[in-house]
């Protein structure tokens, strides 16, 4: 059977030219164009999306690389027209042909390509523009599952001023995410929940890390309850009788998937991590670019979303998340610059995200700014007056919580998103 990855010379019009933000760069997908030239912005958009989609510290592969540039083609201009091959990938983005079909592969997980066979420049893997049935299937699957009654209840009283009466593609999302009741719509012509591809049924012939990534996953499926290391690089490589190379590559293709983190320093490895929003992180990024949801609008429910978790984080005074929030304020003080500054304020978020316990309101915060990262950052640097402002609120945001303030955050959590919004 021929390889079905990547192809097709469907993406001849396609540009990567960001109509939000002012952002002007030319991508050209052809089989026979030059690699995309890439833009300091366009990068920094990239880095920002993967600071809040993935929230993890170690390096993307070249695959994921590579897939990362095509979703961010996909989320600038979305097109269930666009195909492509492995071989239209592998000459745009000067990569070989096991590369283009790595990249294939995370693509189909994420949720956002799908395999499309014909002759004819017909084949190769076609942009997937969830519906909205289809992106609540995966949410259900994903989100709802995994999080209690309690934490629903909390999301809904937070951000029901802000989805009620909202008849907006993203109103319609979220109300019935909160209410979780059945949304009856046609699907898009993209796969199903219960079609999108396993590991298993991706094309072969698979590369060592894939196969490798595969039976760490079924080596985390066995894990006792509780535990959660898998071991270091070395020694998973030593385990599986392979190269440091070959393993690095595993992880890293599950670290994508988020099935693991990469932990450093010392008492640090490769841990299996609790299941995790990846796949209906990228296909609502995918659903909110199909309808054409506006940054503003996605602000708007993120700001709400914020707040909710600042607030919730507040009443939980957990003295172990207490002790993240600190370590990441301080590594907002210590910053060497203005833009560290502001990549460190993701993390300074994100940990009272998980302080506040909530992951509904966690997940919509990440689909949210993600969202409005990939399509919106204006600038690769953020000036030096707006991180003093966003430093400042969030000073503001760290003693209200430290201090157990009752003064509501809404104030300081606008001022940060304010502060951003011109340039991220």
């Amino acid at each position: 059977m021929p390889a079905v990855i990547l192809s097709g010379t469907v993406l001849q019009q396609t540009a990567l030219a960001a109509a939000w933000g002012g952002i002007s760069a030319v991508a050209n997908l052809q089989e026979s164009a030059l690699p995309i030239a890439d833009t300091p912005t366009l990068s920094r958009a990239r880095d920002l999306f993967g600071r809040v989609i993935n929230g993890h510290d170690l390096g993307g592969s070249t695959p994921a690389t590579v897939a990362d540039r095509i979703e961010q083609s996909i989320c600038l201009t979305p097109s269930p027209a666009v195909v492509l091959t492995e071989g239209s990938v592998a000459a745009t983005f000067g990569v070989g042909r096991r590369v283009a079909r790595q990249t294939s592969r995370i693509l189909q997980l994420r949720g956002v390509m799908e395999p499309r066979r014909g002759g004819k420049g017909k084949g190769g893997l076609r942009v997937c523009l969830p519906g909205l049935d289809q992106t609540l299937d995966t949410i259900r699957s994903d989100i709802i599952a995994s999080n209690s009654p309690a934490a629903m209840e909390d999301a809904r009283q937070w951000l029901q001023a802000e989805i009620a009466g909202q008849d907006d593609p993203l109103g319609r999302l979220v109300r019935a995410m909160l209410q979780d009741a059945p949304v009856q719509q046609t699907r898009a012509p993209c796969q199903t929940q219960a079609s999108l591809p396993t590991w298993s049924e991706l094309e072969e012939p698979a590369s060592r890390g894939h196969r490798l990534a595969a039976k760490l996953r079924q080596q985390i499926a066995l894990l006792p309850p509780g535990e959660t290391f898998l071991g270091s690089l070395a020694s998973i490589a030593e385990a599986h009788d392979t190269s440091l190379e070959v393993a690095v590559e595993a992880v890293r293709i599950l670290a994508d998937a988020q099935h693991v983190v990469m932990r450093r320093g010392r008492g640090g490895g490769v841990f299996a991590c609790e299941p995790q929003a990846g796949r209906a992180l990228h296909m609502i990024n995918a659903f909110i670019a199909a309808n054409a949801v506006s940054p503003d609008r996605c602000r708007a429910v993120l700001n709400r979303a914020n707040i909710g978790m600042i607030d919730l984080a507040r009443a939980r005074q957990d003295a172990r998340y207490l002790d993240r929030v600190e370590r990441s304020f301080q590594k907002m003080q210590q910053a060497p610059n203005a833009t560290v500054l502001g990549q460190n304020w993701y993390g300074f978020i994100r940990d009272i995200a998980d302080m506040s316990g909530n992951g509904v309101l966690h997940f919509i915060a990440r689909a949210m700014a993600g969202s409005i990262l990939i399509r919106r950052t204006r600038s690769a640097d953020l000036p030096e007056a707006a991180a003093r402002e966003l430093f400042e609120a969030s000073r503001q945001i760290h003693a209200h919580l430290i201090g157990g303030s009752q003064d509501a955050p809404n104030e300081a959590q606008w001022r940060c998103q304010l502060a951003l919004q011109d340039y991220w």
